[in-house]
Order: structure tokens, then C-alpha cells, then sequence
């Protein structure tokens, strides 16, 4: 089984799933049902945004949906806000 690495130079992948089946007014169940994807995949993949689908799964999810991996997929930045504390002197 080949790895699909989660991080990328500028932060991580998430999956926007639980977004997407809200929008549509639709269960993961349902999705699983339509896309033929395991149930407990698509609950996987629904539960946790840090869960990234094979390409496979990914596929059927998009075409189900009718949305492109783009849509379902996004990029978390992991650069964070730092607050520099001065002397005072401004």
C-alpha cells in the first residue's frame, strides 16, 4: 500500500468531508451507500480532517458528490501567529 504523506512544505492536508455532507444535506452513510466506500471508511474520513483518503476513495467521493478533490482537500497552514513582546520602548 503506498503512503500518502499528510504534510506539505507549507502546512498539512485536511479533508473538508464533514463541510461538504453538510452542505449537500447528506449522511456519510448515505455517501458511503452511493460512492460503494465502506462505511467506516467514509465515517473515518468524516470524523477526523486529518484523515486523507487513497486516491481511490477520493475519486468515488468526488464523483459522488459531483466536486473536485480541490473541494475536498484543503491545505492547514502551520504558521502561527507569534506576538513579539518588546521592552516597551516603541
Amino acid at each position: 500500500m503506498p503512503f500518502y504523506s499528510a504534510h506539505t512544505a507549507s502546512g498539512y492536508l485536511i479533508n473538508n468531508l464533514k463541510d461538504l455532507l453538510a452542505q449537500k444535506d447528506i449522511s456519510s452513510f448515505a455517501l458511503s451507500k452511493q460512492a460503494c466506500i465502506s462505511p467506516t471508511t467514509t465515517r473515518k474520513i468524516y470524523a477526523d480532517d486529518r484523515y486523507i483518503p487513497s486516491p481511490e476513495v477520493l475519486e468515488k467521493i468526488c464523483l459522488t458528490l459531483d466536486v473536485s478533490p480541490g473541494d475536498v482537500l484543503g491545505i492547514q497552514s502551520t504558521m502561527e501567529l507569534t506576538i513579539a513582546v518588546g521592552s516597551g520602548v516603541f
